[in-house]
């Protein structure tokens, strides 16, 4: 694969899954893990660098120990501070993670298990001009599915300048349509009987 062709992606994993009663990453759907999931459709899309993002060490360790199959291919960093916030960490994440700043960068929630890996390639694709990240958007925006021009693109984005959602659509941002059977995310209990 040249460089070109690599792709980086970044798996946000580390919230408290408050609304679920238990951490999504390593809760099981159709037997696999919602980590496991999201790491296979990464890695079929041809992402070569996947970085999660976990609040703690004991986070870490129960979701590696869900994942043996893809472990050799993902890289774990950890919040400074566990359960801060999500820009917070997303910020702090792309601050440490010594992505590559000339290639764009995934961003992937680790509760969309439904998404299918061809909005990686078609993000990619819809990723031109002076665009500076793409959001795929059915009735509403998925900031958490977006794909950024470069990483340090994300460096920007502050906690105290109101949603993340509304953050990206101030940069040059194009919108990608996508089915919102594949955006939902599962949030409580409830959502698996989906």
């Amino acid at each position: 694969m040249n460089c070109g062709d690599c792709m980086q992606a970044m798996v946000l994993a580390g919230g408290r899954s408050t609304r679920m009663g238990r951490d999504k990453s390593t809760l099981v759907l159709n037997g696999r893990t919602l980590l496991s999931i999201t790491i296979e459709r990464l890695l079929t899309a041809g992402h070569s660098r996947i970085v999660v993002l976990a609040a703690d060490e004991q986070q870490k360790n129960s979701q590696r120990g869900s994942m043996d199959e893809f472990s050799g291919n993902v890289e774990w960093l950890l919040d400074p501070t566990p359960h801060q916030g999500l820009i917070e960490a997303l910020v702090s994440g792309v601050k440490r993670s010594n992505f590559d700043q000339m290639l764009p960068l995934q961003l992937s929630p680790v509760d969309s298990p439904w998404l299918d890996h061809r909005i990686h390639p078609a993000l990619r694709k819809a990723l031109h001009g002076d665009a500076e990240v793409v959001i795929p958007a059915d009735q509403r925006l998925h900031p958490l599915h977006s794909l950024v021009r470069s990483p340090s693109v994300l460096e920007s984005i502050n906690p105290d300048d109101g949603p993340l959602r509304e953050q990206l659509k101030k940069l040059k941002s194009a919108i990608l349509p996508w089915p919102e059977s594949e955006l939902m995310n599962l949030n409580a209990p409830s959502d698996l009987e989906r």
